[in-house]
């Protein structure tokens, strides 16, 4: 079976996503053919590079003009519509070099793409999308589309009120990397009287008030404390080596085994880093989210009662943070919350998501095959001067 999985790299959630997915297929089945593309780059190789500069400052430096883009294109439904001749024609290119038995998007651009070809060419092949923010943007409905992973119920009700059918919709949290879903390690909190705290700042190293976060856990007894920052290469440069008892780190592949080793995740609300935090169950503490869909995020983790958010710019959270690391009863509760959270969450496991999907790819790989053997004998008759009839 051969399967092309399609994401783009605005914020790091849609290809961790999309990775996600992948290590699954392979687990499942080894022999199986995954092709992962980063759509905006195979369309637009040039422009992509630019485009996505541009992102990140606009993420990182420009706020408003970001959350205002966010959020006039949540009222748009132009997913819903297909697209024009160019991303028709491209997209069939791609098709004709992969030819794929299904086709999995993780971000609303390569779903819209996707389901352009579809409605054109009156194609059958199974189209799935993996929605990866729990605020519920009209973009990533599409008609097109025969399966969505959805990452809430809330997203799967919204979906439904869209046009989606319910039995075409499994609720399964964002898909995280295989790293996020093994067993703990060991429990954090019980190594010596220590507690570990981990901060990150996603892919792009964003990370609030990380001057005061340091210096509070520097002045904390028994506090080791590691900080990813990404690839925030200047970050990383202002403040390695300054505490013995912090470790500075870039981009690491391994981020899951932090995790685990945390008693307490100081983070953005990223809706990939939600999700991994959820299975692996490290409560999180988040500092003045700034970004739309960071803000939903961080108020669903405080509704469910396992995150501690400080909203207010003003605020000194440094209090706060010292009284939660001081109270080993309040960091169980909310690592209670967060458990029981998963299990609201996780309705379909992704292992079971990836079955479906390979099922869906089958019975397309199987019709498709009637199709081609029933044309050769058509041409077969063709060719005798019979009819399919005679």
């Amino acid at each position: 079976m051969k399967i092309l999985i399609l994401s783009g790299r605005f914020g790091f959630g849609h290809e961790m996503a999309a990775n996600a997915i992948r290590e699954e297929f392979m687990r499942q089945d080894k022999n199986a053919v995954i092709i992962q593309k980063d759509l905006p780059e195979y369309f637009y190789p040039r422009v992509s590079k630019i485009l996505y500069k541009i992102f990140g400052l606009v993420a990182e430096r420009y706020h408003g003009i970001y959350n205002l883009v966010y959020k006039i294109s949540g009222r748009m439904n132009s997913g819903n519509k297909p697209g024009g001749p160019v991303v028709y024609q491209k997209f069939r290119k791609m098709m004709k070099e992969y030819a794929p038995d299904v086709i999995v998007c993780t971000h609303p651009f390569c779903e819209k793409a996707a389901a352009t070809y579809k409605a054109k060419a009156d194609s059958q092949i199974p189209l799935v999308t993996s929605i990866t923010d729990i605020s519920m943007h009209k973009e990533w409905y599409a008609k097109q589309t025969d399966l969505y992973l959805a990452p809430t119920r809330e997203v799967k009700d919204n979906l439904v009120s869209l046009g989606a059918s319910p039995e075409d919709i499994l609720v399964t949290g964002v898909p995280v990397r295989q790293q996020f879903l093994g067993k703990t390690e060991y429990e954090a909190g019980e190594r010596k009287g220590e507690k570990n705290v981990l901060v990150m700042g996603g892919g792009l190293g964003i990370i609030p008030g990380l001057e005061d976060i340091l210096y509070t856990l520097h002045e904390m007894p028994g506090i080791r404390t590691t900080v990813i920052t990404g690839k925030n290469q200047k970050l990383y440069d202002r403040w390695a080596g300054q505490f013995d008892d912090v470790e500075m780190l870039g981009y690491v592949d391994n981020i899951g085994s932090y995790m685990r080793k945390a008693d307490l995740v100081i983070t953005k609300a990223g809706g990939i880093t939600l999700f991994e935090l959820i299975q692996s169950r490290v409560p999180m503490f988040i500092i003045r989210p700034f970004l739309e869909q960071e803000i939903v995020n961080a108020r669903y983790a405080q509704e469910k009662g396992f995150a501690q958010v400080v909203w207010d710019e003003g605020e000194d959270f440094t209090e706060e943070l010292r009284s939660i690391l001081q109270d080993p009863g309040r960091l169980g509760v909310m690592k209670e919350r967060m458990i029981q959270a998963r299990r609201e969450i996780m309705e379909t496991e992704l292992s079971e998501a990836v079955r479906v999907m390979k099922r869906q790819g089958a019975r397309y790989l199987s019709a498709f095959d009637i199709i081609i053997n029933y044309n050769a004998a058509d041409r077969c008759y063709l060719g005798t001067g019979h009819s399919m009839s005679a």
